[in-house]
């Protein structure tokens, strides 16, 4: 049974386009995620979204990692590749 501070009792609704539900239940079905979960996950967590520089800095670690076991393991240079692609469809 959950605590009283964890359930859920408060109730919000808000309006969104069309457009805009269709990219939110898109985005959480990425997830794995039921909409309502996803926009309160979203929300609670906003604070920690990588900035467009963190996002780079990453960029370039994977492609030196790649770069650097390229010569000794390529296959798994280009598991690195591809997983770090996947990443960026977030």
């Amino acid at each position: 049974m959950k605590s009283s501070d964890e359930k859920k009792t408060r109730l919000v609704s808000t309006r969104m386009t069309q457009a805009q539900f269709e990219n939110v239940r898109e985005r959480a079905k990425k997830r794995n995620m039921h909409v309502s979960s996803f926009i309160v996950d979203s929300a609670v967590h906003s604070d920690k979204q990588l900035n467009p520089h963190q996002v780079m800095q990453i960029h370039n670690l994977m492609n030196q990692a790649a770069d650097a076991c390229a010569a000794t393991n390529p296959k798994l240079a280009d598991q690195i590749r591809k997983e770090a692609d996947a990443l960026w469809q977030f």
